[in-house]
């Protein structure tokens, strides 16, 4: 009956053993499952204003460029008039007859 004992006593031992170590499995997933979320939102974070500022920067370019294109084409309105607004004319009958069909 020793031996029954001793056998009974060893299974509940390693029993023992593996809801410990069940246990420290699941706290180290929430662990990695936490750093992970930490580190995703972090990198997210980044990208995010690496992003603001690249859209910046193309907005500034953009902004700085169309400014550049409306000055150059109200010099050649004023330099050449009468040729802006025949122009503007043959657009608006060529852009009329398209939305009328």
């Amino acid at each position: 009956m020793a031996a029954r004992s001793n056998s009974e006593t060893g299974l509940d031992a390693i029993g023992d053993d593996l809801a410990s170590l069940k246990r420290d499995l699941s706290r180290l997933m929430d662990h990695v499952k936490n750093g992970t979320y930490d580190a995703t939102r972090q990198g997210v974070a980044e990208t995010v204003e690496h992003l603001g500022a690249e859209a910046d920067r193309l907005y500034r370019s953009v902004a700085k460029t169309g400014g550049r294109s409306i000055k150059a084409v109200s010099r050649q309105i004023e330099a050449r008039p009468l040729v802006s607004v025949l122009v503007a004319f043959g657009i608006g009958l060529i852009g009329g007859r398209l939305i009328a069909r």
